[in-house]
C-alpha cells in the first residue's frame, strides 16, 4: 500500500466520527424511549412517600375530620338547646293559661251560688262582697304577670307557689263572707259547690 492510500485511509478513520455527526448520525445507541404514562380519568398524581410529607398531611386530615366533627355536635347542641327553648316555652303558656283559669273560678260567685234562690237583698249583699274582693284579686293577678315576665327575661323560675298562696287566701276570705250572708239551707248548697269546684281543680 503506497503512501497516498495511507493518508486517504488515516483521514477517514478521523473524520468519519464529525461527518457522521455533522449529518445528524449519532455513532452511540440510541437510549431506550421512556415507558409511556398511562393516563385514567385524571392526570397521573406523583406520591411523594418522605415521612415528613406523609405526616404533614396525616395531620391535615385529622384536622379536616376534627373540624367536622365539631361543626357536627355544635349543629346536634343547637338543635336540642332550640327544642328545649321551645318546650320550656310552651309549658310557661300552659301555666299562664291554668292561672288565668284559677283566677277567673276564685272570683266567680256564680259557680258559688248556682242551685241557690237568692232574694234581692242577698244578692246585693254578694255584689257588694264582690266589689271589695274585686280590686284584691286583679292586683294579685297583676303581680303575678309582672313576675312571670321578668322571669322569663331573667331566664329564672317564676313564684306560682306565692301567686296560689296568696289567691288561695283571698279566696277563702271571700267565701267566709259570702257564706256569713246566706241562710242555714242555703249554706249546705253553698258547701257542696265548694267541694265540686275543689274536686274540679
Amino acid at each position: 500500500m503506497n503512501c497516498l492510500h495511507k493518508f486517504t485511509l488515516a483521514t477517514m478513520i478521523i473524520a468519519g466520527p464529525s461527518i457522521a455527526s455533522a449529518q445528524g448520525k449519532s455513532t452511540h445507541p440510541a437510549p431506550h424511549p421512556a415507558p409511556p404514562v398511562v393516563m385514567g380519568k385524571s392526570a397521573p398524581v406523583r406520591q411523594d412517600n418522605r415521612p415528613d410529607k406523609i405526616a404533614d398531611k396525616a395531620e391535615r386530615t385529622a384536622d379536616r375530620n376534627a373540624d367536622q366533627a365539631a361543626r357536627n355536635a355544635d349543629k346536634v347542641a343547637d338543635k336540642s338547646a332550640h327544642a328545649a327553648t321551645k318546650a320550656a316555652a310552651k309549658a310557661e303558656r300552659a301555666a299562664d293559661k291554668t292561672e288565668r283559669s284559677q283566677f277567673n273560678a276564685a272570683h266567680d260567685q256564680k259557680l258559688l251560688t248556682k242551685g241557690i234562690r237568692l232574694t234581692s237583698a242577698e244578692k246585693k249583699q254578694l255584689k257588694a262582697i264582690e266589689k271589695k274582693y274585686d280590686a284584691q284579686f286583679r292586683s294579685i293577678r297583676k303581680n303575678e304577670v309582672a313576675a312571670d315576665n321578668a322571669a322569663r327575661k331573667n331566664g329564672t323560675a317564676d313564684a306560682d307557689a306565692a301567686f296560689q298562696t296568696q289567691l288561695s287566701q283571698l279566696q277563702a276570705q271571700e267565701r267566709t263572707d259570702m257564706r256569713a250572708v246566706l241562710t242555714t239551707q242555703q249554706q249546705s248548697i253553698f258547701d257542696s259547690n265548694v267541694t265540686k269546684l275543689s274536686t274540679h281543680k
